[in-house]
């Protein structure tokens, strides 16, 4: 998880303002350490994978009844970019792994399909 702060916003002369929060999924796949996922979440969940397909996902979105739309505006040759209804949430979606076209694999794995 990434949360974002900004110091001295208007109206809050020395605090500090939370102005993002954001889930990384792929620093797993950068990151195998013990020390990436924090001790309370893996005992509570387990270990956790190194990639989450987007269809897995989308699923699991769809079932709370919410809908997902791709985003134009942030959608590039490499990946999709997909809003989630009543929510700021962007979720990235791989669509070509080798946006190079060197022809080697992802050093880091990722694969089609993947966020």
């Amino acid at each position: 998880m990434e949360i974002n702060f900004s110091p001295d916003r208007p109206g809050r002369q020395g605090q500090l303002s939370c102005f993002g929060f954001g889930v990384k999924i792929q620093r797993l796949l950068y990151d195998q350490s013990p020390d990436t996922v924090p001790l309370p979440l893996s005992r509570k969940y387990g270990e956790l994978a190194p990639r989450v397909p987007f269809k897995e996902l989308r699923a699991a979105i769809l079932d709370r009844g919410h809908t997902i739309e791709l985003d134009q505006h942030h959608t590039s040759s490499d990946t999709e970019c997909h809003r989630v209804s009543a929510s700021p949430a962007r979720i990235h979606v791989v669509t070509d792994p080798d946006p190079y076209g060197s022809g080697e694999p992802d050093p880091y794995g990722h694969q089609r399909g993947g966020i």
